[in-house]
């Protein structure tokens, strides 16, 4: 995308989607009518489900491509954390929930960064209601390869210091280092205003950052599984796939496992930087595992 490219055309507006009366919580979901495959798809818990907008559009089938935000983000219920705790057992539930409630019984599952582990908790535990799966390697928060906590130390202080919007979220937006995108921190700032609330952050944000571990959960999905990366590490070094702990896990223990690796990208926000190739490696992997074969 050059750079006269504007990111904001096009763009999933929270007014776009809907709250959903749940049986658990309500939930903000966007819908776009499509006639085909349901596609839900889980974003990242800074972007959200923006993440998504640069890769829809450039899917060629016809499909019902549904985005959400997990509870604590976006126009999503945010219960106070004090009072009512937060984990990825509780939102794949409420993911459960909210296909109940658009009476979807089975879909096409796409989860992007942190929403991966959403996806991977929910494909174990919900197995006849995932298709095929597309996700990241985020399983595990204390990856040595990752970094997670100490990107929380500088995390939580910015939004400790600055809150989550204006110039906090312009300092959040720079954290990843997507330097090669010159929109990147104005999309993700405007990103972070809409998703990140302050009093939750440390329950959504910050619970994926310090806590999530859901490597038992690998080999109970029984869905097709790809994980779509880039090449590149969170601070721009190569990445070699045969030493990435995560990923290794991930091909030992999920049965039915591949993998797509995007040259010149960031890990997780290949979707902003090639959403071509994203989209057309996600895709392919749902018109080769139908839900319908």
């Amino acid at each position: 995308m050059s750079a006269e490219f504007d990111p904001f055309a096009g763009r999933s507006e929270p007014a776009d989607g809907t709250v959903v009366e749940t049986s658990r919580v309500p939930l903000w979901c966007h819908d776009d009518g499509g006639a085909g495959e349901p596609v839900m798809m889980i974003g990242g818990f800074t972007a959200g489900h923006f993440a998504f907008d640069f890769s829809r559009s450039r899917l060629r089938g016809d499909r019902r491509l549904l985005t959400w935000e997990p509870r604590g983000l976006g126009r999503s219920a945010c219960p106070d954390p004090a009072v009512e705790p937060y984990s990825v057992e509780i939102w794949a539930e409420d993911l459960a929930a909210l296909l109940d409630a658009l009476e979807l019984e089975r879909v096409q599952l796409w989860a992007a960064g942190f929403g991966s582990y959403i996806g991977h908790r929910f494909a174990a535990t919900h197995p006849d209601r995932v298709g095929a799966y597309v996700t990241y390697t985020d399983i595990w928060s204390r990856d040595p390869q990752k970094g997670y906590p100490q990107i929380w130390e500088v995390y939580s202080a910015i939004v400790r210091n600055f809150g989550t919007t204006g110039f906090g979220a312009r300092v959040l937006a720079n954290v990843f280092d997507v330097s090669d995108v010159p929109w990147f921190g104005t999309w993700e700032a405007r990103n972070i205003e809409q998703v990140l609330h302050p009093e939750t952050v440390e329950a959504t944000v910050g619970h994926c950052l310090l806590e999530v571990d859901v490597r038992d959960d690998l080999a109970a999905i029984q869905a097709p599984t790809l994980v779509v990366q880039g090449d590149r590490s969170w601070d721009g070094r190569p990445v070699d796939p045969a030493d990435d702990p995560s990923l290794t896990l991930m091909r030992e223990r999920i049965p039915d496992f591949d993998v797509a690796i995007i040259a010149d990208a960031h890990p997780a926000y290949v979707a902003v930087q090639r959403p071509d190739r994203y989209a057309a490696a996600a895709e392919a992997f749902f018109d080769a595992h139908p839900l319908d074969p």
